[in-house]
């Protein structure tokens, strides 16, 4: 398959991006490391006759943390920098463990975790542990910039919040409280390959008390998406190792599944997708929760 025709732009900032979105309206485009919107001209599922290139505009490749204020991950980054990134590795693993499992390296050393997100697939990897870990998204319009919780971000397959002539600049997640732990597991036919269902979660322990938890699922919904029923049924529970705690964990790995809202495709059947749902929810609580407890 060859690409359709289509004339490159070059956009030296961000400001300057969104004039030509603005410019161009529907028939651009923004391209950065290209992963998932090639693969969308090539099958004519997309058809820009301008595309934007932003891969030179300076600034939006960081990774930095301050202690109070906590993440900042430009768009550009790429999906290889977050997963060897020292500071993500030890302050929000979630989101190093949820890059080591997208794809091949060449495509985590292309892709890019603005194209992740901006994307909007109900497989986005990265949508399940940012939504666990209550991120934001900054972007920037004519309309001025603005801050949109992760949890408004997704709106359908495909479709973001982002308006026509906005860039994705930059994800904020918040500090992680004391004790505070994050697992994010997916189950795809190869570690490569799109998640047939991903999950999320985040555990915070008083005592022996789940004071919070958060869980969340990717790949078995129009979008990525807080299991909050799985979430109330674990919250305020004491988990104290024994024969209770596992049939607690059972009771939400249910719930969560029951949550889902998965389909038949290529990937996998809709009933067996449920079944992995609740596989992957367990498992990850009981590792989140044991190393919560370290």
């Amino acid at each position: 398959m060859v690409l359709p025709e289509f004339e490159m732009l070059f956009a030296d900032s961000v400001e300057e991006t969104c004039v030509l979105l603005s410019q161009y309206g529907r028939e651009a485009e923004i391209v950065a490391g290209g992963t998932d919107l090639f693969i969308k001209m090539k099958h004519k599922r997309l058809i820009p006759r301008y595309l934007i290139n932003i891969k030179r505009i300076r600034g939006l490749d960081q990774i930095r943390y301050d202690a109070g204020d906590g993440l900042h991950l430009g768009a550009l980054a790429t999906v290889q920098s977050i997963k060897d990134s020292a500071v993500v590795n030890k302050k929000f693993p979630i989101l190093a463990q949820a890059a080591g499992v997208l794809g091949t390296t060449q495509i985590r050393n292309l892709g890019t975790l603005g194209g992740n997100l901006a994307n909007a697939s109900p497989s986005a990897e990265f949508g399940p542990p940012l939504l666990t870990l209550d991120a934001s998204v900054r972007c920037l319009g004519g309309a001025g910039e603005r801050l949109i919780s992760i949890n408004e971000f997704f709106l359908s397959p495909g479709k973001s919040a982002l308006k026509q002539d906005e860039v994705l600049t930059e994800v904020q997640v918040p500090d992680l409280p004391p004790r505070a732990q994050g697992i994010y597991l997916k189950h795809s036919l190869r570690r490569m390959d799109v998640s047939m269902a991903g999950a999320a979660v985040f555990v915070l322990l008083d005592g022996d008390v789940c004071r919070e938890a958060r869980i969340a699922l990717g790949a078995v919904a129009p979008t990525p998406f807080r299991a909050t029923k799985a979430e109330e049924t674990l919250i305020g529970n004491k988990l104290s190792g024994d024969s209770v705690e596992r049939e607690l964990l059972d009771e939400v790995a249910r719930v969560a599944s029951g949550e889902s809202l998965p389909i038949d495709d290529i990937r996998g059947y809709a009933s067996y997708r449920t079944k992995v749902v609740a596989m992957l929810v367990r498992d990850a609580l009981e590792q989140a929760i044991a190393r919560a407890r370290e």
